[in-house]
This record gives C-alpha cells, sequence and structure tokens, in this order.
C-alpha cells in the first residue's frame, strides 16, 4: 500500500498517464521549486488497447520518479467505471482528508473521453464533501484552497498558461515512461495515442507549443478554474507579459 502523506498539490487523473499529458510541465516545475507533489489515478486504465493493467502500474511508478513525486495512489475504480458513487466518492475523500493538499489538479470537464469528464465530476464532488463535518470519516475535514482543471484531448482557451519550457524535458520523459501506450512494439496496436503525425504526444506538444507562444515561451500549459483566482501580492503579477 502506498503511504499517502501531507503533499502541497494532488493532481489527479482517470487513468495513469492522464496527469503527465496535462499537467506534467506544471507538476515538473512545482517539484523542482520544492513542494511536494502526489498523483492519484482513480482507475489502472485496464481497458486500454495496449499494455495491462500490471504494466501500467510499473509505467506509472517510473513516470512517478521522473517528476520526483512524493506519492503515487491507484484508487482501483473500474476502468470506464468512473462514477460519483457512495464508494469511489468517499475513497477520493480519504485520499484529499489524508493529503491536505492546498490545489488540486484535474482534468477539464469537457473531454472526448467520458472517463475524463467523469473523473472531473468526481473530483469535485469529493473536494465538496471532504470539508463537510458530517460526511463519514475518521479523518477531520478539509477541503483544498483550489481546484485547476488541465486538458488531455483537446483545449479552450485557457484562464492562464504556465511557463513550463525549463521543465518540457521531463515532461516528455513522464509521458514516455507509459511506453505501452505511447510506444510502439511488434505486438503493439496502433491507436490515437501512439499512431503517427495525429498522434496524442504530437497533439500535446503542439498545444504546449501554441500555449508557450501566447505567453512569449518554449511551451506552455494551459489551465482553467470554475472561480476566480484571488491574487493576494499582486506585486508577483508585474512580471507577466501582456
Amino acid at each position: 500500500m502506498v503511504n499517502v502523506s501531507k503533499v502541497d498539490v494532488m493532481a489527479i487523473g482517470a487513468h495513469p498517464d492522464d496527469v503527465e499529458v496535462g499537467a506534467g510541465g506544471l507538476v515538473a516545475k512545482l517539484i523542482k521549486s520544492g513542494l511536494r507533489v502526489g498523483i492519484v489515478d482513480l482507475t489502472a486504465g485496464e481497458l486500454a488497447t495496449n499494455g495491462t493493467a500490471e504494466e501500467r502500474r510499473e509505467e506509472a511508478r517510473r513516470a512517478g520518479e521522473v517528476l520526483g513525486l512524493t506519492w503515487r495512489q491507484c484508487l482501483a475504480i473500474p476502468d470506464r467505471g468512473i462514477t460519483t458513487g457512495k464508494e469511489y466518492l468517499m475513497r477520493l475523500v480519504e485520499v484529499i482528508r489524508k493529503s491536505r493538499p492546498g490545489l488540486i489538479l484535474c482534468p477539464y470537464w469537457e473531454d472526448r473521453h467520458p472517463d475524463h469528464v467523469n473523473a472531473s465530476r468526481l473530483v469535485q464532488e469529493a473536494w465538496f464533501d471532504s470539508g463537510l463535518t458530517r460526511v463519514g470519516s475518521r479523518l477531520p475535514p478539509f477541503r483544498a484552497g483550489q481546484i485547476w482543471y488541465y486538458y488531455i484531448s483537446g483545449a479552450v482557451e485557457p484562464k492562464f498558461i504556465v511557463d513550463v519550457s525549463e521543465c518540457y524535458h521531463t515532461k516528455r520523459l513522464a509521458i514516455l515512461a507509459h511506453q505501452t501506450q505511447f510506444g510502439k512494439s511488434p505486438n503493439s496496436t496502433e491507436t490515437f495515442l501512439n499512431a503517427g503525425p495525429g498522434s496524442l504526444l504530437s497533439v500535446v506538444e503542439s498545444r504546449d507549443r501554441y500555449f508557450g507562444s501566447l505567453i512569449g515561451c518554449m511551451y506552455g500549459e494551459g489551465f482553467t478554474t470554475k472561480s476566480p483566482l484571488a491574487i493576494h501580492n499582486p506585486l508577483a503579477l508585474l512580471g507577466v507579459k501582456e
């Protein structure tokens, strides 16, 4: 069992490679700056065309080492079975209360993959319930201060973009650690993830280059929120490029 401990940031994905694809650069940058980050994979991704659950678990472990995670936990919700039912909701509530992150990262609420959409909804509900005193748990209530939503398969106009240029090599290595999904072997099947110039990795790199161009850097990751971001130190914005 993974020892879930206190972290500054918790990143949540439906499948073992989601966080790396959508927010791997930010995660690497936060860790490089000294913050503690944990990843929660809601499922083991066992229905993927390529790779077994065991292979994907080992790939997730290696990707976590590349990023420098404090811990990585799989909640073992069935792939394509993510719902906001009480059992799954409480699994995530428990992890949030154990780790007490100030920030949660999770998939954007619109996506081509239903699991990503359902994961976003599950996170939203678990975030809310984790702060309710009378929601059953032996752990004290806790609610993270913010949720930032990252993009996986597509994107809309982000509310803000983070310069991840200095950590992009780490992001790419973390994605490629998921070899069964993004690599090719004699026994692998071509999928949207690994095939040709329109593969997901190509789409992600093109998107991150585009987001980077909008803020005058090489690579950027876009994020959005459902509520305004509170700026307590306006002087920090003086370095922001228009």
